[in-house]
């Protein structure tokens, strides 16, 4: 059985949902937020979603997951149920958060991006401690503070590249104001 830190809300059916890149490119220049905040959030997404094509329940665009401890409190009623499968990378059960709107899973996205320190001029603060000035330690921090909880671990080469390409597009997408 998987802990559920949401037990007042309902358990619905786990969906993968395609979205389109381009709504959640606006969804998350809607949250006017800084460039750097979005294009950290950019590519969280775009990792977390596989470029859209599994959103969980077409609301919570970053794995969110329910099963971990109870998210701010702002974020009680806009966290309308929950949802549980099968994790790819460690093939274990997850509760997941499925979200009122898919405005709402990027504002949230945002948000913990930006209280977390994981963007270019952030400070990260739950697994690790530095400050990101390079998209390469954006890199660090994502696979450190979001995939892996640990602080020793190392983007392999692949990752790192991947990671790069994306952040080279982001800025493009998201361009700096003058």
């Amino acid at each position: 059985m998987v802990k559920n830190f949401y037990p007042d809300k309902p358990v619905v059916p786990f969906q993968s949902v395609k979205v389109e890149m381009g709504s959640l490119i606006l969804a998350i220049k809607a949250s006017n937020l800084p460039v750097e905040v979005q294009r950290a959030v950019y590519i969280v997404i775009r990792n977390e979603t596989a470029n859209g094509r599994s959103v969980v329940n077409g609301t919570n665009p970053g794995g969110v997951q329910s099963d971990s401890g109870q998210w701010p409190d702002k974020w009680d009623t806009s966290i309308v149920a929950t949802a549980v499968m099968t994790e790819n990378r460690t093939g274990k059960e997850r509760g997941f958060v499925v979200f009122d709107t898919l405005q709402n899973g990027i504002n949230f996205m945002c948000e913990r991006l930006q209280a977390r320190g994981m963007y270019i001029g952030g400070t990260t603060k739950k697994i690790t401690n530095f400050t990101v000035t390079t998209p390469t330690d954006l890199c660090k921090a994502y696979y450190c503070e979001w995939v892996e909880g640990d602080a020793q671990y190392h983007p392999s080469d692949d990752e790192l590249n991947d990671f790069l390409s994306m952040y080279k597009q982001a800025s493009t997408i998201f361009p700096a104001m003058i």
